[in-house]
């Protein structure tokens, strides 16, 4: 297994915490078993050649530091992901980027080694006021999930992603929030890697595993991390409205606008893009969308369009985007350069039953085939108590050529 390796400001935290009063406000956590397969490429479905399983556990927490319960709260969290040895039996991939051993047994790896376990502390932050009695605003330093339009936490993989940061969240206007936030470090994959095809500790090329371990947590956005700005507001009756602004001094600016506005179960929502790359040229993108929800049914129907001089709609920091089109599965295409995107989707909750959901995605990229996608997903899901039992099924046609399927099982249980 990995040594686990902490930043300064984790080690502070860790010591700043060892001297204190500490009072336990909650904790918990997750086990989860993830399997799927693909008949891409020259693969079956369910042979090994074309499988990916993990396991993994989380486990998370909060507690109070000092006399007062509410002045300063200490967050903390654990991943651990193993492969189980199923690269040796059932699959040759896995959700998550691992380190290689020296071990030579398995064959399917590359260099033919196996994987070493992985484990990191994914949270680790202090939250306070720092101007008590005199502001409503709270600081939260350290490391920590985040949650805005081009700097996010992604939930799809068997592990999240988290950033090294120091944030600022004012609530002073009415129903407004203000954010302020620097973000230094990830373990992510973040928008200069993609683009440059690096720092992808990735064991094959066949799904969505990521560099998300224990020894990534070491840069965002070529060391020089970013700024975000933000406001939220629900000034409007039934509307939320809010502005973004991204400063990465290496690579970009950015801007996010989105509305989403609902009236009697019908909703609309537009979004707005604006990228200013570094040596580059200045390109937007915009998406809007339609829905309707009645007493367990939700449909809706969105459309985007990015220019050709757009830098990226996508996380600055995963897979991902946040635009109302983005696909199930098959992540960040509709935020790419010079492509257009529509979304089709209906959920429907059964009572006692299940919940299901029909997902169709199509993306054009101008200039040929490449990055084009047509996707349709399938799922059901079921709470069984504790445990959450979900199914996948997803059929896909990749850059104009033939088209693919995925079957995906997901369980996974909370304590």
């Amino acid at each position: 297994m990995k040594k686990i390796t902490l930043s300064l400001a984790a080690i502070a935290l860790i010591a700043t915490a060892a001297q204190a009063d500490i009072k336990s406000k909650s904790f918990g956590g997750s086990a989860k078993l993830f399997y799927g397969t693909t008949d891409a490429g020259t693969n079956d479905l369910f042979d090994k050649g074309g499988a990916y399983g993990n396991a993994a556990i989380e486990l998370h927490g909060a507690a109070a530091v000092g006399a007062c319960d509410t002045c300063v709260t200490l967050n903390y969290g654990v991943t651990g992901v193993t492969s189980m040895g199923l690269e040796d039996t059932l699959v040759s991939n896995t959700w998550v980027g691992q380190t290689l051993s020296s071990h030579t047994t398995a064959k399917n790896f590359v260099g033919g080694k196996d994987l070493n376990d992985g484990i990191w502390i994914d949270t680790l932050n202090l939250a306070f006021h720092p101007l008590n009695g005199i502001s409503n605003t709270v600081m939260v330093l350290g490391r920590q999930a985040l949650d805005t339009p081009m700097v996010f936490t992604e939930t799809w993989n068997i592990a999240k992603n988290t950033f090294d940061a120091a944030v600022a969240v004012n609530n002073d206007i009415v129903d407004t929030t203000l954010v302020a936030a620097w973000v230094g470090r990830s373990n992510g994959r973040d928008v200069v890697d993609r683009l440059n095809n690096t720092n992808n500790f990735v064991v094959g090329d066949l799904v969505h595993t990521d560099s998300i371990s224990d020894d990534a947590f070491n840069r965002f956005l070529t060391n020089e991390g970013a700024y975000a700005f933000g406001a939220v507001t629900k000034a409007i009756p039934g509307v939320a409205a809010q502005a973004w602004y991204y400063i990465a001094p290496k690579v970009a600016k950015v801007a996010w606008l989105q509305a989403d506005g609902s009236y009697q179960g019908f909703g609309l929502g537009a979004q707005y893009v604006y990228t200013d790359p570094n040596g580059g040229s200045t390109g937007g993108g915009y998406a809007v969308k339609i829905g309707y929800n009645y007493e367990g049914l939700g449909l809706s129907a969105a459309y985007s369009d990015m220019d050709k001089d757009l830098l990226t709609a996508n996380n600055l920091d995963g897979s991902q985007s946040k635009l109302y089109t983005e696909a199930w599965w098959n992540y960040g295409r509709v935020g790419a350069a010079d492509t257009t995107a529509y979304n089709i989707t209906a959920t429907y909750d059964v009572k006692d039953l299940a919940s299901f959901g029909l997902y169709y995605t199509d993306a054009d990229k101008a200039g040929g085939n490449a990055g084009d996608l047509t996707e349709v997903a399938v799922t059901a899901g079921k709470d069984l108590g504790n445990l959450n039992l979900t199914l996948a099924y997803i059929n896909a046609k990749l850059d104009g050529g033939s088209s693919n399927n995925d079957i995906q099982v997901y369980a996974t249980y909370k304590f």
